[in-house]
């Protein structure tokens, strides 16, 4: 009834009657039906907030992260942010001190002769765990691996009989459920961007935009994360852009 009051308005008082008339009249508009089997891509971050973003255009960026195993395991060069395991009985560590709850992380990463990284999400004040992990993402040239580390191999209980190798098959099957995987090929020397999103009790991981793995588990359903960032295994895995999202 609208339009066709408008059409009427154009003949009777000759104001010259076109498509973008009907386009821009009233702030109605058709509504699309999403497809929700389908992941929404990975550059989508309407309704996030920037909280943090480091491109690592000099050495001064390394002020921003605690750094351990060791410390100069890191470096800036370049304007990229360089990782090389020195101490061959722990992963190079180093993490961004941050209170996020949901949360979207990017960060590009090159394997330059490094065999894998975990990305980890932390809260150094729960005590139910190891290291103060709640959830990661692991990445090695062949395979991107996902879990609820609070549910699963980090709770502290299970972790104790795992050493033990007295696993209950309640155990097993919780350890089975708080994990998922897929496998990549990935080429040294090339850049690709990660994406991990948490959001309520579900993280999900992607490549380069394309979704890749998505785990539902009560773990991830985290109060409040205080800190996030990479464990490398290897010599050296490159990073750059590093942006942390959250709602």
């Amino acid at each position: 009834m609208k339009i066709l009051g408008l059409i009427f308005l154009c003949l009777t008082s000759h104001i010259p009657l076109n498509a973008q008339h009907l386009h821009s009249f009233g702030n109605e508009k058709p509504q699309l039906i999403q497809n929700t089997k389908n992941s929404p891509k990975a550059s989508n971050t309407k309704g996030e907030e920037s909280t943090f973003e480091d491109h690592f255009d000099t050495p001064e960026s390394l002020k921003n992260y605690a750094t351990l195993k060791p410390a100069d395991a890191w470096s800036v060069r370049d304007g990229i942010l360089i990782a090389n395991q020195t101490d061959p009985s722990h992963g190079c560590v180093i993490r961004k001190h941050i209170n996020f709850d949901d949360v979207t992380m990017e960060i590009k990463f090159r394997f330059n002769g490094g065999s894998r990284f975990n990305f980890v999400f932390d809260d150094q004040n729960e005590k139910s765990v190891h290291a103060a992990h709640i959830c990661r993402v692991s990445l090695s040239p062949k395979q991107l691996r996902i879990s609820d580390d609070k549910s699963g191999s980090m709770n502290l209980d299970i972790r104790k009989r795992r050493k033990q190798n007295t696993l209950t098959a309640e155990d097993k099957e919780t350890l089975s459920a708080t994990q998922t995987s897929a496998p990549l090929k990935l080429k040294k020397g090339q850049w690709y961007q990660l994406r991990a999103i948490i959001k309520g009790d579900t993280l999900e991981a992607f490549i380069d935009q394309k979704p890749i793995v998505k785990l539902k588990s009560p773990g991830i359903d985290h109060p409040t994360f205080t800190k996030l960032g990479m464990t490398v295994t290897g010599t050296t895995i490159d990073f750059d852009d590093f942006k942390v999202l959250t709602n």
